[in-house]
């Protein structure tokens, strides 16, 4: 009976001790040998190991799998709108940006260590002057094409209008005015005789006539009746409402050749330049810049802009991991990996798989080994 038992447990021990070397073996060669060995000529069949023969073909079934199943545009479209995320990613963008606003630096060091500017006083000058003068440039072009009733806004139009008829009562009343100064009529006298000289016997027949008087005696109250007439004045506001009219409609263009539009622009844009607050923005610290603005800044544009930002990922993830072409970066590194990495990589994930895949090969073999021994024992 004895040696019964010794021999049903011999052929457990054995049958466990094949089933689990066996076991073990196999998940060796899974990686091993990571070259194929020669004798002679001739490759050693199963070498090299599972893994280092088809690391290739690994390689890519890794990377499509990160690309269809680990790494999809869906799995992180829902990470990106989950609310804990999302409030996550506003926290952090907030600390980074309220570390930043309290810096004591001058805007000034700031732009020159972050924006590797030499100079930035004068290169926010350059900037502002380009972009105002271009601006400019952009918009007299634009008004070139216009007549000047389109430019001029309708107010201003409406009371040139109003203003034609007093505009002619001041001129008359300037005229009138100087005529009948001192000044005036000394220059009325010389322009009467030397219309009278140019006139030769005709004009000294006429002197004749007023031996006794000077002639801008005559001709000066005269003259002053009248510019006080009304016809008068309706001809000047005819002349000057036809001028108006004639101007309204002209576009600018055609007084190119009477203003350099070049040189205004650039005398406009020195100007606005030299208002604008330069040197004095350029010696206040960040801390101070933002200081009206810090809480808005905090508490409503980070997280407009990471919201913004977030949904623009979101929207356009799929074309933009299709240009990033995951599964081909994939399929590079593991193609770099050497094979022992990759088993260490494999073994570090399912070490304790292949144990319990060994332990279980011995159990079978054990469990074989027993029905075996038994088989024996009654055949015996």
């Amino acid at each position: 009976m004895s040696s019964i038992i010794i021999t049903v447990l011999f052929m457990i021990a054995i049958g466990a001790i094949i089933g689990g070397l066996t076991n073990s073996l196999a998940i060796k060669m899974l990686f091993r040998p990571y070259e194929a060995r020669y004798i002679g000529n001739r490759k050693v069949p199963f070498t090299p190991g599972l893994i280092p023969k088809r690391r290739d073909e690994l390689a890519v079934q890794l990377g499509r799998m990160v690309v269809e199943h680990l790494l999809t545009a869906e799995g992180i479209q829902q990470k990106m709108h989950d609310p804990v995320f999302k409030r996550t990613m506003i926290e952090y963008a907030q600390k980074e940006v309220l570390h930043l606003l309290e810096s004591d630096e001058s805007i000034e060091d700031l732009m020159k260590k972050g924006l590797h500017m030499q100079d930035p006083r004068d290169e926010m000058r350059m900037k502002a002057s380009s972009y105002i003068s271009d601006k400019l440039e952009s918009k007299m072009v634009e008004l070139k094409q216009k007549e000047v009733a389109h430019i001029l806004p309708d107010r201003l139009q409406t009371k040139v209008d109003e203003a034609i008829e007093p505009f002619a009562d001041l001129i008359l009343t300037k005229v009138s005015d100087y005529i009948a100064s001192n000044e005036g009529k000394d220059k009325l006298s010389f322009m009467i005789d030397r219309y009278l000289a140019d006139r030769g016997t005709l004009g000294s027949m006429i002197n004749m006539f007023f031996t006794n008087t000077r002639l801008v005696d005559k001709v000066q109250p005269e003259l002053l009746r009248l510019l006080k007439q009304k016809d008068i004045q309706n001809v000047i506001i005819t002349m000057l409402e036809k001028e108006w009219n004639e101007l309204k409609v002209t576009k600018l263009e055609s007084f190119d050749d009477k203003v350099d539009t070049k040189e205004i622009v650039a005398e406009i844009t020195s100007l606005i330049v030299d208002e604008l607050p330069i040197d004095h923005f350029m010696q206040l610290s960040l801390t101070e810049a933002v200081t009206p603005y810090k809480e808005r800044i905090i508490e409503d544009f980070v997280p407009r802009i990471v919201d913004a930002a977030g949904n623009y990922l979101s929207n356009n993830l799929q074309p933009l991991m299709e240009q990033m072409h995951l599964e081909e970066i994939v399929k590079g590194q593991v193609e770099t990996f050497s094979v022992g990495r990759i088993e260490e990589m494999v073994l570090s994930i399912s070490r304790r798989e292949f144990k319990m895949i060994t332990y279980l090969g011995a159990v079978l073999g054990g469990l074989i080994g027993l029905v075996q021994g038994v088989i024996i024992t009654l055949i015996g």
